[in-house]
């Protein structure tokens, strides 16, 4: 199996342990290819990360994955397919951790395609057992009325992608005050991005957030403490990694602030 990253760390050196649910080796393979050095911030995202790749695992077993991790000490790096993983993994986070999703959808409808555990409701299960307050959703653009009325009425912090673009002063200063002094972790569907540059995933709504967008979203979580994240929701695309090659370097930066 094509390591994340590198195979040059143990477990017990690493700080992050990553993991796949179902994960695409097509990542695992661009996460090889792609610099850590970013020529615009003249740094190494990777510069405190220490990743070691513990391979794959049911979604029935993230939860005492990331108890496992967590109890060494370490960070937990999900790599999964299905946007539910989150909810497995956020079960398992210490109490009061924060959780900024960036997504087009908010997956917060009761039911969908008959299931209440679906990639489309894990995040309306999650503020049903912790409430929203420490949600923040950012990048949305595509959700029903319920979903709206629910974001709206239950106190969440909500960040549509046209706000990311026409308001990036005032959604980084928001971000910000959400995230600081706190633990928090951090989820990226990879159709949180337009899909000019992520094609590859289930539902490619257009409009969306594009990668310097997210480099001044990324900056917002600096003056938190980021304890865990994940990127899911990649369907590979034969001919095309552009959508792998964003997702690691979307990952990447989020490491920067270890």
């Amino acid at each position: 199996m094509v390591k994340f990253v590198t195979d040059v760390f143990s477990e017990d050196e690493a700080n992050i342990v990553a993991f796949g649910v179902d994960c695409p080796e097509s990542l695992r393979e661009a996460s090889q290819l792609v610099e850590p050095f970013d020529v615009t911030e003249q740094c190494n995202f990777l510069e405190n990360a220490r990743i070691f790749d513990a391979g794959d695992v049911s979604m029935t077993e993230v939860g005492p994955k990331v108890k496992d991790i967590l109890g060494k000490g370490k960070i937990p790096l999900t790599l999964a397919k299905e946007h539910v993983a989150t909810l497995h993994t956020m079960k398992s986070m210490p109490v009061g951790t924060r959780l900024v999703v960036f997504d087009a959808h908010p997956d917060l409808k009761d039911k969908y395609e008959g299931s209440k555990f679906s990639h489309a409701c894990w995040l309306r299960r999650w503020c049903e057992a912790v409430g929203c307050a420490s949600v923040a959703v950012v990048g949305v653009r595509a959700c029903d009325e319920d979903e709206l009325e629910f974001m709206k009425n239950n106190g969440m912090l909500y960040i549509t992608a046209e706000e990311v673009k026409n308001k990036a002063g005032n959604v980084v200063q928001s971000l910000r005050e959400f995230a600081s002094g706190f633990n928090v972790y951090v989820s990226i569907d990879m159709d949180v991005f337009d899909p000019s540059i992520a094609p590859a995933v289930k539902y490619p709504e257009p409009a969306g957030v594009l990668y310097s967008d997210f480099i001044q979203l990324a900056d917002a979580l600096k003056e938190c403490k980021v304890v865990g994240m994940d990127c899911t929701e990649i369907r590979p695309m034969v001919g095309n990694k552009l959508t792998e090659f964003l997702a690691v370097k979307s990952i990447f930066k989020i490491l920067s602030h270890l």
